[in-house]
């Protein structure tokens, strides 16, 4: 019940945030984009304790199941960047900067495959022995 209510409030300030951003671009649109990113900025902090619940219960299940846990902080970590690689495209785009918004993602794409490529590697060999 409490994530519901947490829920409304963050799109009650999301509708505020809009509206104030609407005014403040037709008069400082400088400063509109701050008021954007200050609210994703809180959207990120309050959904850090659910993610934190969410990433104990699959740990949990990992263990459980035998998973290697490095397998399971590496997709944490590319799940990670790609969220937050989205976050930071997306304010670029709203501060009219598409093009900076690009290369960020194409700096995203590069290290999340990076950080697959030894498990990919070590899928391949596992394949290959069975082979």
């Amino acid at each position: 019940r409490r994530c519901s209510v947490n829920i409304i409030q963050l799109l009650g300030c999301g509708f505020l945030t809009l509206v104030v951003y609407l005014v403040l671009q037709e008069y400082k649109s400088n400063t509109a984009i701050f008021v954007v990113t200050a609210f994703g900025i809180l959207v990120l902090v309050q959904s850090t304790e659910y993610l934190q619940q969410i990433i104990d219960t699959l740990l949990a299940i990992c263990v459980q199941a035998g998973v290697r846990i490095a397998y399971f902080t590496v997709i944490l970590k590319m799940i990670g960047i790609a969220w937050l690689a989205e976050f930071l495209c997306q304010i670029c785009r709203d501060a009219g900067s598409g093009a900076l918004a690009v290369k960020l993602e194409f700096a995203a794409k590069i290290s999340i495959l990076m950080m697959f490529f030894p498990i990919l590697t070590e899928l391949l060999h596992s394949i290959i022995a069975i082979l």
